[in-house]
């Protein structure tokens, strides 16, 4: 099943489906939380670091998945949502939530993401980034 939504999703954006791409995405598609460089590279073995990073590359410019910068450097790539594809935009209307005790981090969802408004400026991006425990650590 996951394998035939990866390939539809690489035939929705005129991508090739190749073995490398199809690796890449089941991965991000069967994780509930965001996969740091680290990870991906752990759990695909197989695939030397470079192809990851240009799979990851064409995944970015094609808006399947989103890059996560943090404080201290770290990154982490996430699935997009439909929506987010949809428009020009590549918007995102969530958070990203870390958990300090086992290092996942979480695209939650939020109801009333703020509007700003800056004269003069024109805004492109916008990481809201809260840390705190999760629901599985939190107990």
């Amino acid at each position: 099943m996951l394998r035939l939504q990866c390939k539809n999703i690489l035939k929705d954006n005129n991508l090739a489906i190749t073995k490398n791409r199809l690796n890449v995405l089941h991965l991000f598609l069967s994780s509930k939380t965001a996969l740091s460089l680290k990870s991906i590279n752990l759990s695909l073995k197989k695939i030397d670091r470079v192809t990851i990073f240009r799979v990851l590359n064409v995944f970015e410019r094609n808006k399947i998945i989103h890059k996560i910068q943090l404080q201290k450097g770290k990154i982490f790539y996430a699935l997009c949502e439909k929506e987010c594809s949809d428009n020009n935009n590549h918007n995102h209307n969530h958070i990203h939530f870390l958990c300090e005790d086992c290092d996942n981090l979480f695209c939650l969802p939020i109801s009333n993401f703020p509007k700003f408004n800056f004269p003069d400026h024109k805004l492109k991006n916008i990481d809201i980034n809260i840390s705190g425990l999760c629901s599985s650590c939190n107990v």
